[in-house]
């Protein structure tokens, strides 16, 4: 078996490249900021198991439905027996790639100290300053409008009710965004969500001033 910090390596290399066909918001810099923030919240909370936070977080878009056909899982568990990983870990990071997701809308089910620590990490690159230049590259890249004025807001996504397509990218704040905050799983993505939902509604209220200047 390969020490932790070689399969740490090994596995940035192979989700480096497996991004190389995502748009910049969900690339690699997308990756590397959730790792961080995974770290992070690992640290202040003092629970769940580093190493497997680490992969969870690297490997939590491999296989993402808006960018590639392929099984994410499969590929995980492929890599990762190819590099001697511990099965109980390779499961682990599985569940998180698997159960992370907003739009899988699996929200009922027991989460991990690991899964909970990576789906905050994960949350929280979805607002503030940078969920919001991340909104506007996705939108652009789906050729989204960035506001349609003509089109009404309806009750928010939710995880368990999430098909819906957002009318255009200002409406996928409140489908979405602006839901996040309340479903943080720790304390530290709490706090750290306060801070990144009120930047967010303080952008809307300039967006639509300027928008609307009239008014």
């Amino acid at each position: 078996m390969k020490s932790e910090q070689e399969i740490i390596r090994k596995v940035s290399d192979f989700v480096s490249e497996a991004m190389q066909k995502h748009d910049s918001g969900h690339g690699w810099s997308h990756i590397e900021r959730v790792v961080r923030l995974a770290m992070h919240i690992q640290e202040c909370e003092g629970k769940g198991d580093r190493f497997t936070v680490e992969l969870g977080a690297l490997m939590h878009d491999i296989g993402d439905h808006k960018f590639a056909a392929h099984d994410g899982p499969a590929e995980i568990r492929r890599l990762l027996g190819s590099l001697g990983a511990d099965a109980f870990v390779t499961g682990e990071v599985v569940n998180i790639n698997e159960n992370i997701s907003f739009s899988k809308g699996k929200n009922n089910i027991a989460k991990s100290d690991e899964l909970q620590i990576v789906q905050d990490a994960d949350r929280l690159d979805a607002m503030g300053a940078i969920g919001i230049a991340r909104a506007f590259n996705y939108g652009g890249f789906k050729g989204r409008e960035i506001y349609d004025p003509h089109a009404g807001y309806t009750t928010p996504l939710t995880p368990a009710n999430n098909s819906r397509n957002s009318a255009s990218t200002v409406h996928h704040f409140y489908d979405k965004l602006l839901v996040l905050r309340d479903l943080m799983n720790t304390p530290t993505g709490r706090k750290l969500a306060e801070e990144r939902h009120e930047f967010m509604v303080r952008y809307l209220d300039q967006f639509f001033r300027e928008w609307n200047p009239s008014e």
